[in-house]
């Protein structure tokens, strides 16, 4: 059967007998605590296994890559629980209240398993309802996954007596616990599948890291999956050097733009975000994605006041633009001190009258805003832009004649 065959890969297999061997320690003084260790980092390899197997991959994990420890700890604590409730009820309670307690936690144990490794969510894995709505959703298979654990719990339980009898302690240790751990990544592998087959039903799209790339993938594409397994192993600034040395020489690509800015917030690496976004910017007015690069602009003014570009052409595109959409503020902020950075530009008494107008129609500024306008009057008389300016200004004056008008009612041209 294939599905048995599946720990006999390399990577499970030394995995297999390296924590097979290393469970020796439960025989040292106070061994049994490094013996929970020992189960924490197993649980972790398996759970890699179950995700590996709900993407779809039938290769079996190398390490650990995308497991959190903290789930593997959880696990072995679950498992210490369940095994100390057993034990208590079976003293106080007789056999009978044990077995029910038993098989009923057989039962729940592939829907814990499965909350466990997808969602990661400690509370949720410890709720009735949850385990019945995985049963649904999942059918019959549910209860394959149910038999295979009682089955897989019965076979290791013969074996151990049947070794226990007949070898010394230290040869029945790691010999049992190959089969233990044999026979665990195998139910492992399985629940995966069985999350695979059902993952529309589950509402399942995949963990991203292990998202199999098609043949067919370009090099942005591949790009991209290196940097987010690189991030999966840990290291995010790896992952964000990686992409900033492709950008080098895709720098039109903002997928790539898009996912390292991802993972310098992952980093949280103001400086460079700030630094990247005057990079940014111009990519994307470039590429006509006004609304992406004032969302970025809005982030870098966020995380530093004294945020600018260097262009004016992007600056004034950008202000108007960010102006258009309701971004007082940033349209204000990108037009500060325009005329003193680009002396004599042909855009500056367009772009103060934009400033004029937000001072007046959305800051309820007009004493500034007027002054502001004659200001353009008085320093560029000749400008294109002046018979504009000379219009804001008689509407201006209409306004303040009309009392019972609420300035600001009229909308920026």
């Amino acid at each position: 059967m294939q599905i048995l065959r599946y720990p006999l890969q390399l990577g499970a297999l030394s995995t297999i007998v390296a924590i097979a061997i290393a469970h020796l320690v439960q025989h040292l003084p106070l061994g049994f605590i490094l013996d929970l260790l020992v189960w924490a980092a197993f649980f972790k390899y398996a759970f890699e296994v179950l995700r590996w197997s709900a993407n779809g991959r039938v290769e079996a994990p190398e390490i650990s890559l995308t497991v959190s420890d903290w789930v593997g700890r959880y696990a072995m604590m679950l498992m210490v629980l369940a095994e100390v409730i057993i034990i208590l009820l079976g003293i106080f309670f007789g056999y009978v209240a044990a077995l029910v307690v038993g098989l009923l936690l057989m039962f729940a144990m592939p829907a814990m398993m499965t909350i466990l490794a997808l969602d990661e969510s400690p509370l949720r894995a410890l709720n009735p309802v949850a385990w019945l709505m995985i049963t649904e959703r999942i059918g019959r298979s549910y209860f394959v996954l149910v038999a295979f654990f009682g089955a897989a719990v019965i076979v290791q339980s013969v074996v151990a007596a049947l070794m226990t009898m007949v070898l010394p302690g230290l040869l029945v240790t790691p010999l049992v616990f190959f089969v233990v751990n044999y026979l665990m990544i195998v139910n492992f592998h399985l629940i995966g599948s069985v999350i695979h087959q059902h993952a529309d039903a589950l509402g399942y799209s995949g963990h991203l890291e292990l998202h199999a790339l098609p043949a067919d993938a370009g090099p942005e594409e591949r790009i991209l999956d290196s940097a987010r397994r690189r991030a999966a192993e840990g290291d995010t600034r790896g992952a964000a050097t990686l992409l900033r040395d492709e950008l080098a020489s895709h720098p039109q690509s903002l997928p790539l733009h898009d996912e390292y800015r991802h993972w310098l917030r992952e980093c949280d690496d103001k400086g460079e975000l700030v630094a990247h976004g005057r990079i940014v910017i111009p990519v994307m007015l470039v590429q006509n994605h006004e609304r992406r690069a004032i969302d970025v602009a809005r982030e870098c003014q966020l995380l530093d006041p004294a945020f600018a570009l260097d262009d004016p052409a992007e600056i004034t595109r950008l202000a108007h633009a960010a102006a258009e959409a309701g971004q007082t503020q940033l349209a204000l902020a990108l037009l500060v001190g325009f005329h003193k950075r680009f002396r004599g530009h042909t855009d500056i008494a367009r772009n103060y009258l934009l400033a004029a107008k937000l001072w007046a129609e959305r800051m309820n500024k007009q004493m500034q805003a007027r002054a502001m306008l004659q200001q353009i009057k008085l320093t560029l008389p000749n400008d294109p832009m002046i018979p504009q300016v000379d219009a804001y200004l008689a509407y201006l004056d209409k306004v303040a004649a009309t009392p019972t008008k609420p300035a600001g009612a009229k909308p920026l041209p």
